[in-house]
């Protein structure tokens, strides 16, 4: 192949186009220029990014990720406080929980399981049992209305002509025998049968007790007397039968009287700013009880839910609690639905009380409130320490008018206002694991066949 001849003087004719027209040089100069600079630029310009896509950006992930982290480090240090405080708070309500059942004992000798088999034991658990419901009267200042007694001793003090001759109050009714009379509203109530009652009573006799009937009422913070609280008669006549019978007497009967405390600190706080039952929201305590029976209320619900008995109840038995091991041993049926399990026991009782009128509510608030107890250890030496305790949930309630002409309120004086009776029946819930250390095999042989016999009806 022949290499084309170069002659210089073509070259220089051909650029003499570009002498005589100077204006389109130096544009072709610059884009000749400008396409010399785009080709390197655009392959320099790939590998950078690819470079800074592998280098610059992974770092970029790298310190994107710290960031977050360092973030989530900062969050976690600033939300520190707050999940302690969970914590604690969780620590704390479980703290509470064992609290409200870690309650002093009326003896320290015989619970979970006494070596000693002496009687003495059993019998001084209920001269405490009947010791403190006398020290509980003595803080409400309670009061009963005038006896039999008082009666005979006021009519006898007054002139013959006052009226009409005779000394007795059975000289009213021809001499018969009135150890039983009855009222116009029916059959004297078991317990409360009196020689003496108001109806009938010729006009200044009835003066003469109404006035003794004033000065009781004015001398009392409120009606209620020991046999009206469960377990204080029963303790009074208590005889031996076995060690068995005897241990659940005194188990659940220690139950019972946690009950009855908190009842009676409920009277102690609903009262404290009254003088007299004249003035005092809660009149009179009625009747406290663990079985249904007591009082005409409560044999009107035996008698609606006949059938249904305590599982756990043996034969013979005083008026103690049970557990409440399914709704056939229950008092009424659990709206809430507990009955004794692996976290709680529970047992239910009733309590009958007079009650002013403008006060129901808040009674019933005040005996579900909170209530500081001691404790000093389930054997009675540790440092003694408070706790609080609201185990009391109501199952039912019933109020209704008070009829002054019924027997069971004769000779009560409850002052001016409107009272009630309020009749409620409450569960009473334990925690379970922070007294199972002192409950008898017994008593925990009794729940384990309750749950048994419970689940074979099912």
């Amino acid at each position: 192949m022949k290499t084309p001849k170069m002659n210089a003087a073509d070259i220089f004719k051909k650029l003499g186009f570009f002498k005589n027209n100077l204006s389109l040089l130096v544009p072709i100069l610059i884009a000749v220029v400008a396409l010399l600079l785009f080709i390197p630029t655009r392959i320099l310009s790939g590998k950078l990014r690819e470079t800074v896509t592998k280098n610059s950006g992974q770092v970029g992930k790298s310190v994107t990720s710290l960031i977050n982290r360092v973030e989530q480090a900062a969050k976690a240090k600033q939300l520190e406080p707050f999940v302690n405080a969970y914590a604690k708070d969780a620590n704390q309500i479980e703290k509470l929980m064992k609290g409200t059942t870690l309650r002093e004992l009326l003896t320290y000798r015989l619970f979970p399981d006494t070596n000693e088999g002496t009687i003495m034991l059993y019998e001084e658990f209920g001269e405490r049992y009947r010791g403190g419901i006398d020290a509980m009267l003595k803080s409400v200042k309670a009061g009963v209305p005038p006896t039999d007694v008082e009666i005979r001793a006021a009519l006898e003090r007054t002139p013959q002509s006052t009226y009409g001759g005779g000394s007795g109050y059975a000289d009213l009714y021809g001499g018969r025998n009135t150890s039983r009379i009855q009222s116009p509203m029916g059959p004297a109530v078991p317990g409360r049968d009196r020689q003496y009652t108001s109806w009938g009573l010729p006009e200044p006799q009835r003066k003469i007790v109404d006035n003794i009937s004033l000065e009781k009422a004015r001398n009392a913070g409120v009606y209620v007397s020991p046999v009206d609280l469960a377990g204080y008669t029963y303790w009074s006549d208590w005889k031996f039968e076995n060690r068995d019978a005897a241990y659940r007497d005194c188990w659940y009967y220690q139950l019972g009287y946690w009950a009855i405390e908190d009842v009676i600190a409920t009277v102690v706080k609903m009262n404290q700013n009254a003088t007299s039952v004249l003035d005092a929201p809660v009149k009179r305590v009625m009747n406290t009880a663990f079985v249904f029976g007591r009082s005409g209320t409560g044999m009107r619900r035996s008698v609606r839910r006949s059938g249904m008995v305590g599982a756990m109840r043996p034969k013979k038995e005083g008026e103690y609690p049970t557990y409440v091991t399914s709704t056939r041993s229950a008092m009424s049926t659990p709206c809430t639905g507990r009955v004794c399990n692996e976290d709680i026991d529970v047992f239910h009782f009733e309590v009958r009380t007079i009650v002013d009128a403008r006060y129901v509510m808040e009674f019933m608030k005040e005996l579900c409130s909170a209530k500081e107890h001691k404790f000093r250890g389930w054997k009675g030496t540790k440092p003694e320490q408070t706790y609080k305790h609201n185990q009391i949930t109501i199952l039912e309630t019933n109020v209704a008018p008070v009829d002054k002409m019924d027997l069971d309120h004769d000779f009560y004086v409850y002052g001016d206002e409107p009272v009630v009776d309020l009749d409620l029946i409450c569960e009473y819930v334990l925690n379970k694991p922070a007294y199972e250390e002192i409950k008898p095999k017994l008593i925990k042989d009794d729940i384990i066949n309750a749950n048994a016999s419970a689940n074979k009806k099912k």
